[in-house]
């Protein structure tokens, strides 16, 4: 539906929203004709985006929709490698089965899946994720990194502190890390990461980094099954947040961490993931009813627990409780 020269041209209007730009000057600056320019217009309005034409004036756009569309969301990007190519679906079961298929089919490293919606999306350990149609990010990014699979949990801490140092610093909420890669608000959950890997000869092949972010769902419009331990953002920061700005914002925060992982920076992963980290330092109960003390957590991602007649114990994967 549109041309690499969509992204530049919205990069335009949004820089100059709520002025009108001549279409003589976005013509020269894109290289192309008042006639291609006026189709590529026609085409972003077929997108939903609002753009005005004043005669003698120009083209004005009256706001930044809240869109995962590809014009917009590549107008706002400034990372250089995570986050694109950038593939948009409105509806799809699941971002990460499509993450794999294209993985099979040669995608490079940094590739990016979105849908408005999902109908059969998924969280660790099988269960469901609540995924209404424009009220969330639900995201599937291709990771290719050359390590070991020893090295792969140090990738999970990565993308949980990118979420969340972007909820933090970007928007100014509490948001913490829950073990062992749920992030939380105020004891509910408001992003979980789901990853999946095929390996070769011992080696990670590609990784699919699944994540579900809820961001403009109301506090009443969560299923009744959920309702008491789900969060948005707008419920805890009281209004709504433009998605495709946020999603950027995501994959720049990913990109730096990644780089700073490449380079061997993995100690700062963890810390800031020990620092954000609401488990540790906690009583929890383990599944099947066990009880014991948060202590730590090894560079491999095992949660350590001190039970309460003094043996520690590695945890791997499942799920903990928090006791408050």
């Amino acid at each position: 539906m549109g041309t690499d020269k969509d992204p530049l041209l919205m990069s335009i209007l949004i820089g100059r929203k709520g002025e009108a730009v001549s279409g003589e000057e976005m013509a020269q600056t894109l290289g192309i004709s008042r006639v291609a320019l006026h189709k590529r217009m026609e085409h972003l309005k077929a997108w939903g985006i609002p753009i005005r034409s004043i005669p003698r004036k120009g083209y004005i756009l009256e706001g930044v929709p809240d869109l995962l569309i590809p014009p917009v969301y590549l107008a706002l990007l400034k990372s250089h490698h995570i986050g694109k190519p950038y593939h948009y679906l409105e509806k799809v079961d699941s971002t990460n089965r499509v993450a794999k298929e294209l993985s099979h089919q040669g995608a490079p490293h940094g590739s990016l899946v979105v849908a408005e919606a999902q109908t059969r999306g998924r969280g660790r350990l099988g269960r469901s994720w609540f995924s209404p149609k424009g009220e969330n990010i639900y995201f599937s990014l291709i990771l290719k990194p050359e390590i070991s699979i020893m090295e792969v949990p140090q990738l999970t801490f990565l993308v949980s502190v990118a979420l969340t140092q972007v909820i933090r610093e970007k928007l100014q909420l509490d948001a913490l890390i829950k073990w062992p890669n749920d992030v939380y608000i105020k004891g509910r959950k408001v992003a979980g990461i789901l990853m999946e890997m095929e390996t070769r000869e011992k080696r990670p092949l590609f990784l699919v980094v699944g994540v579900g972010l809820n961001v403009n769902t109301p506090n009443n419009g969560f299923p009744l099954e959920i309702s008491t331990r789900a969060t948005s953002l707008m419920v805890e920061g009281k209004r709504r947040y433009l998605r495709p700005q946020l999603l950027t914002w995501i994959m720049e925060a990913l990109e730096t961490w990644y780089e700073r992982f490449q380079i061997s920076q993995r100690e700062d992963i963890l810390r800031y993931w020990r620092e954000y980290n609401f488990t540790l330092g906690k009583p929890v109960k383990l599944q099947g009813g066990r009880e014991g003390w948060a202590i730590g957590v090894t560079p491999q991602g095992a949660l350590l627990v001190r039970r309460l007649g003094g043996s520690i114990i590695s945890l791997g994967a499942g799920d903990v409780e928090v006791v408050e």
